[in-house]
């Protein structure tokens, strides 16, 4: 690094003797020149007239429509069109909510509440209390079949009655 320095200390030097410059220090100004407006500025001013004169005859036949409406229209979407797609749309809609409905409204798959009795005696037989004696648990699980069994029974009656379907429309439930 202290080369690169070194080596550039008399580059400065000379720097440093040289005359400033100046913007205004130049030599003299240009002599002066006509200046024209172009040829852009004669188009564009000549279009303002053409174009009045081509939309002029343009609208002179009464049976057929301009030919820059004829134009706009051809690249903008009709009525017809917009009422379509919406009602295309709509009925997509309104499908894709009976499905959704219909998926919702089922019942879970059958399952018991109590999926595996022997949850009540698990754990360590070390840390059984003394006396202890576990009961049967069939009484437990039989009282969940019957209420399962039930449950069921009413999903098939509001079914075949035709008055409610899902449980999702029972005020009951809610």
């Amino acid at each position: 690094m202290f080369a690169a320095r070194g080596a550039s200390a008399p580059v400065r030097s000379l720097l440093r003797h040289q005359p400033r410059r100046f913007a205004s220090s130049g030599a003299h100004h240009a002599a002066p020149v006509n200046e024209t407006f172009g040829r852009g500025f004669y188009i564009a001013v000549a279009s303002v007239p053409v174009g009045l004169a081509l939309y002029k005859y343009s609208t002179s036949d009464t049976t057929n429509k301009p030919w820059m409406t004829r134009l706009i229209e051809a690249y903008t979407y009709r009525e017809e069109d917009w009422e379509r797609t919406n009602a295309l749309h709509t009925r997509a809609i309104e499908q894709a909510a009976q499905d959704r409905h219909l998926f919702q409204s089922q019942m879970n798959p059958i399952t018991i509440e109590l999926t595996c009795p022997e949850i009540f005696n698990t754990g360590s037989p070390i840390n059984v209390p003394a006396n202890n004696v576990w009961g049967n648990i069939d009484p437990v699980v039989a009282h969940y079949k019957q209420k399962h069994k039930t449950m069921e029974a009413e999903r098939v009656s509001r079914m075949k009655d035709g008055k409610v379907v899902s449980i999702y429309e029972d005020d009951r439930y809610f």
